[in-house]
This record gives C-alpha cells, sequence and structure tokens, in this order.
C-alpha cells in the first residue's frame, strides 16, 4: 500500500492577511498617530481593499484593539507554558518577567505607549481600550496565579492585584521609561536581564512562605 507524505500545515489564508493589515496598521499609527491614521493609509501600505479592512476589524479603533490585544496575547500566551506550569514559584515568575519584557521593549510596543502618552488625553476611548486589552489583561493573569499559588501555600501575601502590578513594574523599572524617552542602554539585552534578575530576586524575598515572621496559612488557622 503506497504510503501517504505527511503535508505540513500552513496558516490559513485570512490569518495571513489579518496579520499583513495589523502590521501595516502599526506603521500606519506609529508614523502618524491616531488622529493622523486613516484607513486608506493602512489600505494603501497594505495593498488591501477597504472591504477586507472593515471585514476583519470593522473601522480604526478596531484595528488599534486588535494591535494591542495581539501583543497582549503574546504575554498571556507565557502563563501556559511548561515553564510556568511545572516549575518553582521563583523560576515560572524569572519566565514571565522574561516574556513580558521582549513584548514591552520591542520598539513597536515602545511606540504605541508614546502614542498613548501623547493622544490618551484626545483620544480616552484609546487610552481605555489599550489598558482594558493590554496592561489590565496582563495583570490579571498574574494576579490570579499569584492567588492560585498562595491557596496552595507556595507564597503568602494579602493582594495579589496589587503585586501583580508592582512585580511587573519592578520588572520594566527605568528601562521601559527611558526607552520611551529614545534612550536605549548600549547592551539593551543585559540591561533587561539585571532587571528581571533584581526584581525576582526582591519580589521573592517579600512573598516566600519560609521568610522570618511568616505564618502559614495552617498556622493562621490555628490561631
Amino acid at each position: 500500500m503506497p504510503t501517504t507524505a505527511t503535508v505540513p500545515r500552513t496558516r490559513p489564508r485570512g490569518e495571513i492577511r489579518r496579520a499583513q493589515i495589523l502590521d501595516a496598521a502599526i506603521e500606519v499609527f506609529l508614523e502618524n498617530g491616531y488622529g493622523g491614521a486613516t484607513i486608506d493609509l493602512v489600505v494603501e501600505r497594505a495593498g488591501a481593499s477597504k472591504a477586507t479592512v472593515y471585514s476583519f476589524f470593522g473601522g480604526k479603533d478596531g484595528l488599534f484593539a486588535a494591535i494591542v490585544e495581539e501583543r497582549a496575547e503574546r504575554i498571556l500566551s507565557a502563563f501556559g507554558d511548561p515553564e510556568v506550569v511545572h516549575s518553582d514559584v521563583r523560576h515560572a515568575l524569572a519566565h514571565i518577567a522574561q516574556r513580558y519584557m521582549e513584548v514591552a521593549m520591542a520598539p513597536d510596543a515602545v511606540g504605541i505607549w508614546r502614542l498613548i502618552i501623547a493622544e490618551g488625553t484626545r483620544f480616552p476611548e484609546l487610552a481605555r481600550t489599550f489598558y482594558q486589552l493590554g496592561p489590565d489583561r496582563t495583570n490579571a493573569h498574574l494576579a490570579g496565579m499569584l492567588s492560585a499559588w498562595r491557596e496552595r501555600g507556595l507564597i503568602s501575601l494579602d493582594y495579589p492585584e496589587l503585586a501583580a502590578v508592582q512585580f511587573l513594574n519592578a520588572v520594566s523599572a527605568d528601562l521601559h521609561r527611558r526607552a520611551m524617552a529614545g534612550i536605549i542602554p548600549k547592551n539593551l539585552r543585559a540591561a533587561i536581564q539585571r532587571s528581571i534578575d533584581h526584581a525576582v530576586q526582591v519580589f521573592w524575598n517579600g512573598i516566600r512562605v519560609d521568610r522570618p515572621g511568616v505564618l502559614s496559612r495552617r498556622d493562621k488557622r490555628h490561631l
């Protein structure tokens, strides 16, 4: 009986076209700002039709939301990685921090932050969309993981939501703010790694259950 060759799966044509339009839209937004960006400019840059753009995204606001959501998904995908699911807490935090910085420090992501700061007051709905689909989702996922670790007795902390925000702020430290101002260290990779290592160490020392003066959840129940 003849064998059947295995044909590798490729991305659906619609998915490829969608990604191409998003790439073009990012360039248009960063070059023209949100107010100056138009669907016509995106169509010209992507070599697409207006009908295709509207069918995928519904308009300029939908395009921007899709850009933010796609980058947030890159970070959130780290929460399901084996390095997180099957690792100790400290290693999992380091892996999440690494993925977070890979996305947040990318030039287009820094550009999107600049755009929000520059135009958020003129377009408040734009800023709300950005935070709801980006930082707020990332913080919520990390807070959920911190809560789960706390319930399992692996860490000790009182406010997972606040701790999640503080951890990611510590990870990005001054690097992200400087990047938005166009100040990039000569060895960016090394600077990012130092920031991650320091943030993880300090955060872990603050939540570990074996630090002095910390009662386990079991001990608290017997008080």
